[in-house]
């Protein structure tokens, strides 16, 4: 418990080196895009996109994203950088405040493969270790029209480890999640089911990264409720977001956190 304490400690104290600001770089600026998430005085998400508006970079605590388009604007990879160095700034991982996050060191990333509708069909999942990539995981994707309606994980060998299957509102907003694992036999793990506003979700600009939920979702989720299977048990946990909007319809205050569009 000392040891754990000191490591709360540790981490606030690196927060805190990180001023308001953080690098920000857009190609592409409107009051519809969000670029910065703050928490207090401190910046906990950064956003920039390239000239064709699309989502260029993701930075948060610990974690930076790149993402890789071709002449087509269709995402060919999404490169991941951590930093676990709680004396740098946390929103540059690697990197000192002054330094280009650019810089940080890959370690893992997805390729996207599609169909001739250009729908992902699959995302492959690589390691990097020692400047050489290893396939780890990969998932498949199954649509009804335009939503996805199954995503399936398979290890590297292609053995199943799980799936989720959807269901939609006319919003097309994620209604209900079951998830099932895979370890010898097929468990039914855990539900999800939400309900929302009918404003814009601002996450939206990740949606063709291919993550079904927050980042696909045209509406926010206002209410999340988690129904989780053990056996013949079953326990449910329930949480409720709370929204401020501005003019456009863009929430500017998600639980307290503020959003920032347009810089």
């Amino acid at each position: 418990m000392r040891k754990f304490s000191v490591l709360i400690i540790v981490v606030l104290l690196s927060f805190t080196k990180c001023s308001k600001e953080i690098y920000t770089e857009n190609l592409c600026s409107s009051p519809t895009l969000i670029s910065q998430v703050n928490s207090g005085d401190l910046a906990i998400h950064g956003l920039t996109y390239n000239s064709n508006c699309l989502i260029s970079e993701s930075t948060e605590p610990f974690k930076y994203r790149k993402f890789t388009y071709d002449a087509q604007n269709i995402l060919q990879k999404v490169e991941v950088a951590y930093s676990f160095n709680a004396f740098s700034c946390v929103m540059i991982p690697g990197q000192s405040l002054e330094s280009d996050p650019r810089k940080a060191s890959i370690s893992e990333y997805s390729l996207f493969e599609y169909n001739n509708d250009l729908k992902i069909s699959k995302k492959l999942n690589y390691f990097i270790n020692n400047g050489n990539s290893k396939l780890t995981s990969f998932q498949t994707y199954d649509y009804k029209e335009n939503s996805i309606i199954r995503l399936s994980t398979f290890n590297a060998q292609g053995s199943l480890i799980e799936y989720h299957d959807y269901s939609y509102d006319n919003n097309e907003n994620i209604l209900k999640d079951d998830q099932y694992e895979f370890n010898s036999v097929l468990k039914h793990t855990n539900t999800k089911t939400y309900e929302y506003d009918n404003k814009i979700n601002p996450y939206h600009v990740f949606v063709y990264e291919g993550i079904p939920g927050k980042y696909t979702n045209i509406n926010n989720i206002i209410k999340e409720t988690v129904f989780l299977y053990n056996g013949t048990s079953q326990s449910q946990n329930t949480t409720i977001n709370e929204y401020s909007y501005n003019s456009l319809d863009y929430p500017v205050k998600i639980n307290g956190l503020v959003c920032i569009y347009g810089k």
